[in-house]
């Protein structure tokens, strides 16, 4: 096989698998909070909110990351959605710390078995 051959097929494959890696979501539920020794668990699912201004010819918006409560187990929250900003998170995690809790995301469209996975991750031995 003559070297040009083989680098244009070398480079043919690769671009197959990072296109594959691009549009496969990551498939494991993102555990933070209480790792060990929690009492309860939050799953919640982690999408975007956008909101927009018209100022007569332009258009700005705004995206933030945005958590919705999914299910929790021996845990109530006063909220059902949570926007990712840095002082929400800071209060999550001093909550996680005063009562024990570990919290678990996964992507807004989710699939089953991505659910069974956050649950299999929010018992106590996971």
């Amino acid at each position: 096989m003559r070297p040009f051959q083989f680098a244009s097929l070398f480079l043919l494959a690769s671009s197959f698998s990072f296109a594959a890696g691009k549009d496969a979501p990551n498939q494991d539920p993102i555990v933070w909070g209480r790792m060990s020794g929690n009492a309860s668990c939050v799953i919640f699912a982690e999408g975007h909110k956008t909101k927009g201004m018209f100022w007569g010819v332009a258009v700005t918006t705004q995206t933030t990351g945005k958590l919705t409560v999914i299910e929790t187990q021996n845990y109530t929250l006063d909220q059902e959605e949570y926007l990712e900003t840095q002082d929400v998170m800071n209060d999550l995690m001093r909550r996680a710390q005063k009562d024990n809790v570990k919290f678990v995301k996964i992507p807004e469209k989710y699939p089953p078995e991505l659910l069974e996975k956050a649950r299999t991750a929010c018992k106590p031995d996971a």
